[in-house]
Protein backbone atom coordinates (compact mmCIF):
# COMPACT_ATOMS: atom_id res chain seq x y z
CA UNK A 1 0.00 0.00 0.00
CA UNK A 2 1.04 3.83 -1.15
CA UNK A 3 1.97 5.86 2.38
CA UNK A 4 -0.61 8.36 0.72
CA UNK A 5 -3.21 5.69 0.08
CA UNK A 6 -2.76 4.82 3.90
CA UNK A 7 -3.01 8.25 5.22
CA UNK A 8 -6.13 9.07 3.04
CA UNK A 9 -7.84 5.57 4.72
CA UNK A 10 -6.77 6.90 8.29
CA UNK A 11 -8.23 10.53 8.39
CA UNK A 12 -11.50 8.58 7.16
CA UNK A 13 -12.48 5.18 6.63
CA UNK A 14 -13.81 4.71 3.39
CA UNK A 15 -16.06 1.10 3.30
CA UNK A 16 -16.11 -0.55 -0.04
CA UNK A 17 -18.68 -2.68 -0.54
CA UNK A 18 -18.07 -5.82 -3.48
CA UNK A 19 -20.93 -7.12 -5.15
CA UNK A 20 -20.53 -10.52 -7.15
CA UNK A 21 -23.50 -11.31 -9.01
CA UNK A 22 -23.77 -14.93 -10.07
CA UNK A 23 -25.57 -18.03 -10.94
CA UNK A 24 -22.12 -19.92 -10.60
CA UNK A 25 -21.48 -20.24 -13.94
CA UNK A 26 -17.52 -20.73 -13.67
CA UNK A 27 -18.05 -22.74 -11.08
CA UNK A 28 -19.54 -22.86 -7.03
CA UNK A 29 -16.07 -23.25 -5.33
CA UNK A 30 -14.20 -20.45 -8.27
CA UNK A 31 -17.42 -18.00 -6.61
CA UNK A 32 -16.69 -18.62 -3.32
CA UNK A 33 -12.74 -18.60 -3.56
CA UNK A 34 -13.61 -14.48 -5.37
CA UNK A 35 -15.65 -13.84 -2.46
CA UNK A 36 -12.82 -14.89 -0.30
CA UNK A 37 -10.33 -13.01 -1.99
CA UNK A 38 -12.24 -9.64 -1.93
CA UNK A 39 -13.14 -10.25 1.51
CA UNK A 40 -9.90 -10.63 2.49
CA UNK A 41 -8.89 -7.09 1.32
CA UNK A 42 -8.58 -4.44 3.57
CA UNK A 43 -11.46 -1.64 4.05
CA UNK A 44 -13.42 -4.53 1.62
CA UNK A 45 -16.70 -6.59 2.73
CA UNK A 46 -18.05 -8.34 -0.27
CA UNK A 47 -21.76 -10.57 -0.47
CA UNK A 48 -22.59 -12.68 -3.35
CA UNK A 49 -25.63 -12.38 -5.21
CA UNK A 50 -27.05 -15.58 -5.71
CA UNK A 51 -29.42 -16.06 -9.17
CA UNK A 52 -29.01 -20.15 -8.88
CA UNK A 53 -30.72 -22.49 -5.94
CA UNK A 54 -27.43 -24.74 -6.72
CA UNK A 55 -25.22 -21.75 -6.21
CA UNK A 56 -27.65 -20.69 -2.68
CA UNK A 57 -27.00 -24.14 -1.58
CA UNK A 58 -23.50 -24.38 -1.78
CA UNK A 59 -22.76 -20.86 -0.32
CA UNK A 60 -24.81 -21.91 2.79
CA UNK A 61 -22.73 -25.07 3.37
CA UNK A 62 -19.85 -22.81 3.00
CA UNK A 63 -20.98 -20.01 5.04
CA UNK A 64 -20.21 -17.85 2.41
CA UNK A 65 -21.90 -14.47 3.07
CA UNK A 66 -24.92 -13.97 0.43
CA UNK A 67 -28.01 -12.39 -0.73
CA UNK A 68 -31.04 -13.87 -2.92
CA UNK A 69 -34.67 -13.32 -3.87
CA UNK A 70 -35.03 -16.33 -5.06
CA UNK A 71 -34.79 -15.42 -8.68
CA UNK A 72 -32.96 -14.95 -11.76
CA UNK A 73 -33.68 -11.19 -12.14
CA UNK A 74 -30.08 -10.20 -14.10
CA UNK A 75 -26.98 -7.76 -13.78
CA UNK A 76 -28.74 -4.61 -12.55
CA UNK A 77 -31.01 -6.14 -9.83
CA UNK A 78 -28.56 -8.43 -8.68
CA UNK A 79 -25.86 -5.28 -7.97
CA UNK A 80 -28.70 -3.37 -6.52
CA UNK A 81 -29.79 -5.79 -4.19
CA UNK A 82 -26.32 -6.02 -3.23
CA UNK A 83 -25.96 -2.27 -2.71
CA UNK A 84 -28.57 -2.51 -0.50
CA UNK A 85 -27.01 -5.04 2.22
CA UNK A 86 -24.87 -2.55 3.58
CA UNK A 87 -26.01 1.28 3.92
CA UNK A 88 -22.59 3.05 4.56
CA UNK A 89 -20.46 1.97 1.86
CA UNK A 90 -18.41 4.98 -0.31
CA UNK A 91 -17.80 2.80 -3.36
CA UNK A 92 -19.16 -0.29 -4.89
CA UNK A 93 -17.03 -2.65 -6.32
CA UNK A 94 -18.84 -4.77 -8.64
CA UNK A 95 -16.97 -7.44 -9.72
CA UNK A 96 -17.77 -10.47 -12.06
CA UNK A 97 -17.75 -13.95 -10.99
CA UNK A 98 -15.42 -15.06 -13.84
CA UNK A 99 -12.45 -12.50 -12.85
CA UNK A 100 -9.80 -13.91 -11.36
CA UNK A 101 -7.51 -12.05 -8.83
CA UNK A 102 -3.79 -11.22 -7.77
CA UNK A 103 -4.91 -10.62 -4.54
CA UNK A 104 -1.78 -8.41 -3.39
CA UNK A 105 -1.82 -6.44 -7.26
CA UNK A 106 -5.08 -6.07 -6.72
CA UNK A 107 -5.34 -4.92 -2.95
CA UNK A 108 -2.70 -2.40 -3.88
CA UNK A 109 -4.45 -0.74 -6.75
CA UNK A 110 -7.57 -0.57 -5.11
CA UNK A 111 -6.13 1.13 -1.99
CA UNK A 112 -4.04 3.49 -4.56
CA UNK A 113 -7.37 4.59 -6.04
CA UNK A 114 -9.90 4.64 -3.83
CA UNK A 115 -8.61 5.80 -0.25
CA UNK A 116 -10.32 8.44 -0.18
CA UNK A 117 -13.53 9.53 0.23
CA UNK A 118 -14.20 10.55 -3.06
CA UNK A 119 -16.73 13.59 -2.91
CA UNK A 120 -17.47 13.42 -6.92
CA UNK A 121 -19.61 11.52 -8.96
CA UNK A 122 -17.03 8.53 -10.37
CA UNK A 123 -16.47 5.27 -11.95
CA UNK A 124 -13.49 3.54 -11.51
CA UNK A 125 -12.44 0.54 -14.30
CA UNK A 126 -10.47 -2.00 -12.99
CA UNK A 127 -10.64 -4.58 -15.67
CA UNK A 128 -8.44 -3.32 -19.35
CA UNK A 129 -11.61 -3.97 -21.36
CA UNK A 130 -11.52 -2.18 -24.70
CA UNK A 131 -13.53 1.73 -24.50
CA UNK A 132 -16.45 1.00 -26.60
CA UNK A 133 -19.22 4.14 -27.81
CA UNK A 134 -22.47 4.40 -25.91
CA UNK A 135 -24.56 2.42 -28.47
CA UNK A 136 -26.15 4.17 -30.95
CA UNK A 137 -29.26 2.56 -33.21
CA UNK A 138 -26.65 1.49 -35.23
CA UNK A 139 -24.27 0.19 -32.72
CA UNK A 140 -27.29 -1.94 -31.58
CA UNK A 141 -28.25 -3.11 -34.56
CA UNK A 142 -24.52 -4.23 -35.02
CA UNK A 143 -24.27 -5.95 -31.51
CA UNK A 144 -27.13 -8.02 -32.30
CA UNK A 145 -26.84 -9.08 -35.83
CA UNK A 146 -23.11 -10.25 -34.95
CA UNK A 147 -21.69 -7.87 -37.67
CA UNK A 148 -20.26 -5.39 -34.91
CA UNK A 149 -17.69 -8.52 -34.48
CA UNK A 150 -16.21 -8.40 -37.67
CA UNK A 151 -16.32 -4.55 -38.18
CA UNK A 152 -14.40 -4.39 -34.91
CA UNK A 153 -11.61 -6.32 -36.88
CA UNK A 154 -11.51 -3.77 -39.40
CA UNK A 155 -11.33 -0.65 -37.54
CA UNK A 156 -11.95 0.77 -33.75
CA UNK A 157 -12.75 3.95 -33.80
CA UNK A 158 -11.63 6.68 -31.35
CA UNK A 159 -14.07 7.88 -29.13
CA UNK A 160 -14.04 10.61 -26.29
CA UNK A 161 -14.71 9.83 -22.44
CA UNK A 162 -17.79 11.49 -22.38
CA UNK A 163 -18.97 9.68 -25.53
CA UNK A 164 -17.85 5.79 -24.53
CA UNK A 165 -17.96 3.25 -21.80
CA UNK A 166 -16.11 -0.14 -20.69
CA UNK A 167 -17.44 -3.37 -19.50
CA UNK A 168 -18.91 -3.02 -15.95
CA UNK A 169 -16.66 -6.71 -15.37
CA UNK A 170 -15.00 -5.26 -12.21
CA UNK A 171 -15.67 -1.68 -11.65
CA UNK A 172 -15.96 0.73 -8.92
CA UNK A 173 -18.68 2.95 -8.57
CA UNK A 174 -19.04 6.27 -6.18
CA UNK A 175 -21.66 6.35 -3.48
CA UNK A 176 -22.36 9.97 -4.86
CA UNK A 177 -22.66 8.59 -8.69
CA UNK A 178 -25.06 5.68 -7.60
CA UNK A 179 -27.03 7.76 -5.56
CA UNK A 180 -27.11 10.23 -8.63
CA UNK A 181 -28.23 7.58 -10.86
CA UNK A 182 -30.38 6.23 -8.99
CA UNK A 183 -28.59 3.07 -9.40
CA UNK A 184 -29.68 0.43 -12.42
CA UNK A 185 -32.41 0.64 -14.61
CA UNK A 186 -33.19 -3.41 -13.45
CA UNK A 187 -35.45 -3.65 -16.95
CA UNK A 188 -32.42 -3.82 -18.82
CA UNK A 189 -32.30 -7.49 -17.45
CA UNK A 190 -29.53 -8.53 -19.77
CA UNK A 191 -26.79 -6.21 -21.55
CA UNK A 192 -26.79 -2.59 -21.88
CA UNK A 193 -27.02 -2.01 -18.24
CA UNK A 194 -23.48 -0.56 -17.96
CA UNK A 195 -23.88 1.51 -21.01
CA UNK A 196 -27.11 2.63 -20.24
CA UNK A 197 -25.38 3.69 -16.27
CA UNK A 198 -22.98 5.53 -18.35
CA UNK A 199 -24.97 7.41 -20.35
CA UNK A 200 -26.83 8.59 -17.37
CA UNK A 201 -23.69 9.55 -15.60
CA UNK A 202 -22.26 11.50 -18.12
CA UNK A 203 -25.52 13.77 -17.40
CA UNK A 204 -24.69 14.39 -13.71
CA UNK A 205 -20.59 15.38 -15.19
CA UNK A 206 -18.73 12.17 -14.11
CA UNK A 207 -15.67 11.25 -14.23
CA UNK A 208 -14.15 7.62 -15.99
CA UNK A 209 -10.78 6.28 -14.71
CA UNK A 210 -9.13 3.00 -15.96
CA UNK A 211 -6.54 1.12 -14.01
CA UNK A 212 -3.83 -0.64 -15.55
CA UNK A 213 -2.60 -3.72 -14.50
CA UNK A 214 -3.96 -4.19 -11.26
CA UNK A 215 -3.73 -8.25 -10.85
CA UNK A 216 -7.32 -8.56 -12.40
CA UNK A 217 -7.77 -11.19 -15.18
CA UNK A 218 -11.28 -12.31 -16.95
CA UNK A 219 -11.82 -15.44 -18.33
CA UNK A 220 -15.21 -14.76 -19.68
CA UNK A 221 -17.36 -17.58 -18.69
CA UNK A 222 -19.55 -19.00 -21.54
CA UNK A 223 -22.48 -19.84 -19.12
CA UNK A 224 -24.42 -17.47 -21.33
CA UNK A 225 -23.67 -19.17 -24.62
CA UNK A 226 -25.17 -22.52 -23.16
CA UNK A 227 -28.54 -21.38 -22.08
CA UNK A 228 -28.85 -19.57 -25.44
CA UNK A 229 -32.45 -20.11 -26.14
CA UNK A 230 -33.14 -18.60 -22.79
CA UNK A 231 -30.94 -15.62 -22.34
CA UNK A 232 -30.93 -14.22 -26.43
CA UNK A 233 -34.37 -12.91 -26.05
CA UNK A 234 -33.51 -11.19 -22.84
CA UNK A 235 -30.83 -9.69 -24.12
CA UNK A 236 -32.37 -8.71 -27.18
CA UNK A 237 -35.70 -7.21 -25.13
CA UNK A 238 -32.67 -5.37 -23.21
CA UNK A 239 -31.18 -3.85 -26.27
CA UNK A 240 -34.79 -2.47 -27.65
CA UNK A 241 -35.60 -1.28 -24.13
CA UNK A 242 -32.51 0.86 -24.13
CA UNK A 243 -33.13 1.85 -27.79
CA UNK A 244 -36.75 3.26 -26.21
CA UNK A 245 -35.35 4.69 -23.68
CA UNK A 246 -32.73 7.07 -26.20
CA UNK A 247 -35.90 8.32 -27.22
CA UNK A 248 -35.96 7.15 -30.73
CA UNK A 249 -39.03 5.30 -32.53
CA UNK A 250 -40.30 2.48 -30.63
CA UNK A 251 -41.14 1.56 -34.59
CA UNK A 252 -38.00 1.86 -35.96
CA UNK A 253 -36.08 0.21 -33.16
CA UNK A 254 -38.48 -2.60 -33.60
CA UNK A 255 -37.52 -2.64 -37.32
CA UNK A 256 -33.69 -2.37 -37.11
CA UNK A 257 -33.45 -5.56 -34.44
CA UNK A 258 -36.04 -7.55 -36.57
CA UNK A 259 -34.11 -6.66 -39.49
CA UNK A 260 -30.36 -7.95 -36.93
CA UNK A 261 -32.23 -10.75 -36.25
CA UNK A 262 -32.76 -11.96 -39.68
CA UNK A 263 -28.82 -11.05 -40.68
CA UNK A 264 -27.80 -13.26 -37.58
CA UNK A 265 -29.35 -16.51 -39.00
CA UNK A 266 -26.22 -16.37 -41.37
CA UNK A 267 -24.00 -16.63 -38.30
CA UNK A 268 -25.68 -19.53 -36.43
CA UNK A 269 -23.12 -22.42 -38.53
CA UNK A 270 -20.22 -20.29 -37.39
CA UNK A 271 -21.31 -19.64 -33.93
CA UNK A 272 -20.36 -21.70 -30.65
CA UNK A 273 -23.58 -22.20 -29.07
CA UNK A 274 -26.01 -25.30 -30.28
CA UNK A 275 -27.20 -24.69 -33.42
CA UNK A 276 -30.96 -25.53 -32.31
CA UNK A 277 -30.64 -23.50 -29.02
CA UNK A 278 -29.29 -20.57 -31.44
CA UNK A 279 -32.26 -20.99 -33.66
CA UNK A 280 -34.69 -21.13 -31.13
CA UNK A 281 -33.64 -18.46 -29.23
CA UNK A 282 -33.57 -16.02 -32.69
CA UNK A 283 -37.26 -16.85 -32.71
CA UNK A 284 -38.06 -15.94 -29.29
CA UNK A 285 -36.26 -12.90 -29.40
CA UNK A 286 -38.00 -11.60 -32.39
CA UNK A 287 -41.23 -12.51 -30.81
CA UNK A 288 -40.17 -10.86 -27.25
CA UNK A 289 -39.24 -7.22 -29.88
CA UNK A 290 -42.73 -7.55 -31.83
CA UNK A 291 -44.33 -7.64 -27.83
CA UNK A 292 -42.64 -5.95 -25.37
CA UNK A 293 -44.98 -3.54 -24.60
CA UNK A 294 -46.85 -6.43 -22.85
CA UNK A 295 -44.64 -8.96 -22.08
CA UNK A 296 -41.16 -9.40 -20.15
CA UNK A 297 -39.28 -12.42 -21.24
CA UNK A 298 -37.23 -14.02 -17.86
CA UNK A 299 -33.73 -15.57 -17.62
CA UNK A 300 -33.44 -19.33 -16.75
CA UNK A 301 -35.29 -20.09 -13.67
CA UNK A 302 -33.42 -19.47 -10.75
CA UNK A 303 -34.67 -23.08 -9.21
CA UNK A 304 -33.38 -24.89 -12.34
CA UNK A 305 -29.51 -23.75 -12.47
Amino acid sequence: MSSDAATSFEKEETKILAVIPSIGGPGLKEVVDLQRTLQGLEHVSCVVVSNSRRLTQHLEASKTPFVTDESNGGFGRSVQSGARTDENWRWLLIVNDDINLDADTFSKAVNANLGANNKHPEIVYFDEDVSRPIPSLRDVFLQVSLLGNIIRKLRTPHVSEKESYRSFSCVAISKELFDLNDGFDDDLLFTYEDADFVARAMKFGARQRVVGKCGVFHSHSLSSGRHIDKVLPVATYSAARYLDKRGSSLTVNSLVILLALLIRLAFVPVTRASKKRHLKGIYFSAKTVILRAHRRPQLPDYAKL
